[in-house]
């Protein structure tokens, strides 16, 4: 009798909150003026975000000049199917000096192709890359996380705990908020959580 095959071991994750503004972007609405523009991507800190990223989208590639990295995602659409897309990972632009960006998000029918339901508490939006190489990217939704429904419970503390931790610092303040976005690291147990 066969034994069934072994799930891959996670190497490491990101995960980034989808705020209103980034649900525009995956509507592709975020333009505010007839003469179009309007971001369509997920912006991330370069110092400490580029070499996780880095991890995640090992395919180097040039579009429009310039040199960018990639990767084969993997995704499921509303019916629970199975797909592959590629992503692309941008680096900063001498305009935004410390911003990379997974960029076009509204084109990519993982994340643009299925805008994540609003009403399950906040979402997040997580890249998980496998020992495997494969990458897999997923919307988590902050009820599911409380309740460990579908996910490990290492990934849910990781993300609650940003989220706690997150909130805390934006406790008091009306501008200047830290966005909840982070890593965890599955191989050397680092996690980083932008409002440390």
């Amino acid at each position: 009798m066969n034994s069934p095959a072994r799930r891959p071991d996670p190497d490491c994750l990101v995960y980034r909150e989808v705020t209103q503004g980034d649900l525009r972007k995956l509507a592709a609405t975020s333009n505010d003026t007839p003469s179009g523009g309007g971001a369509r991507d997920l912006r991330f800190p370069v110092t400490v975000f580029r070499p996780v990223m880095e991890r995640i989208f090992t395919t180097a590639k040039t579009v429009r000049g310039r040199q960018v990295r990639a990767a084969t995602i993997t995704y499921r659409d509303a019916s629970g199917q199975v797909h592959t897309t590629e992503l692309e990972y941008w680096p900063a632009t001498p305009s935004r000096p410390r911003e990379d960006r997974v960029a076009r998000v509204h084109a990519c029918p993982a994340l643009g192709g299925s805008v994540p339901s609003t009403g399950r508490g906040r979402v997040f939006v997580v890249l998980t890359r496998y020992t495997t190489g494969d990458v897999r990217c997923d919307y988590a939704y902050e009820d599911d996380l409380r309740a460990q429904s579908g996910w490990p419970s290492l990934v849910c503390q990781v993300i609650l705990g940003c989220l706690a931790k997150t909130d805390e610092k934006n406790a008091g303040r009306s501008a200047g908020l830290a966005p909840i976005q982070g890593y965890y690291d599955f191989i050397n147990g680092t996690e980083f959580c932008y409002a440390e």
